[in-house]
């Protein structure tokens, strides 16, 4: 099957995939990472059968598209938002991404966006829900480094790559990219 370019998708979404990729950076495998092997951040663990060393940059955005954005209905959601919840379905998952979005939003926490979720995100004030949402990725960090001490290696990456996505939420939605 042949990996669309990246440019054949909605801006939005290339926006949101150049932040990730930015931010997730090429080959690596950290002992201390739990995903083991990854690329563009994609994870031997997440997917078994990727050739994780000599995955494109374009297959990781397809990978990316097909079961994150997708899966997350960023494309339904507040522009600005859709990178914080984007962002968040790459290093915590789907389910996690949308548990953290409707516990915000105080909504029941089943970790599908569907319609109450959207309209909710809809209609609450964007610059609030993004900052409500870093916030509870602030934690969410730390509950990890706490329950996980291996993991403190990487909480100062780990708020830096927060600050980044606060400031990139807020651009992207003051921008007046259309959600897409």
């Amino acid at each position: 099957m042949q990996t669309p370019a990246l440019n054949t998708y909605t801006i939005d979404f290339q926006h949101a995939v150049a932040f990730v990729l930015a931010k997730e950076g090429g080959y690596v495998c950290h002992v201390d990472d739990p995903g083991g092997e990854t690329n563009f951040g994609i994870s031997k663990r997440a997917y078994p059968r990727e050739d994780i060393l000599n995955l494109t940059e374009q297959r990781a955005a397809f990978l990316y598209h097909r079961d994150y954005w997708r899966t997350t209905r960023c494309h339904e959601l507040p522009t600005g938002v859709t990178l914080a919840v984007f962002d968040a379905a790459v290093q915590h998952g789907p389910a996690t991404a949308a548990k953290l979005l409707q516990e915000i939003l105080s909504l029941t926490t089943d970790g599908v966006i569907g319609p109450k979720t959207l309209i909710a995100a809809r209609q609450a004030d964007t610059e609030w829900l993004i900052a409500r949402y870093v916030l509870r990725r602030a934690r969410l960090y730390a509950r990890i480094q706490a329950k996980h001490p291996g993991q403190a290696v990487f909480i100062e990456g780990w708020f830096n790559r927060l600050r980044d996505l606060t400031n990139a939420c807020w651009q992207i939605g003051y921008a007046g990219a259309g959600a897409s």
